[in-house]
């Protein structure tokens, strides 16, 4: 579930993704984004924020938004401690994104805020309609991407590796967030959404041409759920003009 958190609790969850990555195999990278059995055909294949609340008690994505001389949106990746699996259904997902509110310099003007997640069940053949229309093939590849790797046993270490060390998360430019609210014009049931893609590309180090690269990467779109069920999306674009953090 969504929830603020403290500087000690951020510096603990974000340390442990660190860790995890950097010493994870393939196997262990595959089960984080893919719920355990009995429902193997459940993966992880975004994070989410709320819009619902009132003028008085806002949503923690309105209120992070609304932090005074924002102009970034840092988002961090998390990895909380395992969660005990409900009844019949598995424990929910432990990877998880921190939001808060940066300055033009990057300086943290916010609180720190953990998001949503859940397990969504997809099947191979369905990949092409993922998360409903999707304006651009350039996205659509990207989101299609990530759930081939995740439906055919790909997800590696690598996806999350950069030049500069393991990836800790993405830095926004502030209308990735705002434009796409402009859609939902009052703030009901509706959710940001931040769905996992991944990006191909030949990098310039190390230079490899017999193979393009990967990497982990992240798309802001604004859903209805109740359009998810016809896969109608409320905004029309999708938003990532992010950059990679480290260097960030």
């Amino acid at each position: 579930m969504e929830k603020i958190l403290t500087q000690s609790e951020f510096d603990t969850i974000a340390g442990a993704w660190t860790t995890f990555i950097q010493g994870a195999s393939p196997t262990e990278v595959q089960a984080l984004f893919q719920a355990a059995p009995p429902a193997t055909n459940q993966y992880q294949l975004s994070a989410s924020f709320s819009l619902a609340g009132t003028a008085t008690n806002p949503s923690y994505l309105v209120a992070m938004l609304s932090t005074p001389g924002i102009a970034q949106v840092a988002a961090r990746f998390v990895l909380l401690s395992p969660a005990e699996a409900g009844a019949g259904t598995p424990a929910a997902p432990r990877f998880r994104l921190v939001l808060y509110a940066a300055d033009q310099r990057g300086a943290r003007l916010s609180a720190y805020y953990q998001s949503d997640a859940t397990w969504q069940t997809i099947a191979p053949q369905q990949l092409t309609a993922i998360g409903g229309l999707v304006p651009y093939n350039m996205v659509k590849g990207w989101l299609n991407g990530w759930a081939i790797a995740a439906t055919t046993q790909q997800l590696q270490p690598a996806l999350f590796n950069t030049a500069y060390g393991p990836l800790q998360g993405y830095n926004f430019d502030l209308g990735d967030f705002l434009d796409p609210l402009f859609a939902a014009k009052t703030f009901t049931d509706q959710r940001l959404f931040l769905r996992f893609g991944l990006k191909t590309y030949y990098p310039a180090y190390p230079e490899s041409l017999a193979a393009p690269a990967q990497t982990f990467g992240l798309v802001v779109r604004l859903y209805s759920p109740s359009e998810e069920a016809d896969g109608a999306e409320l905004s029309g674009p999708s938003y990532d003009m992010s950059l990679q953090v480290p260097p960030g």
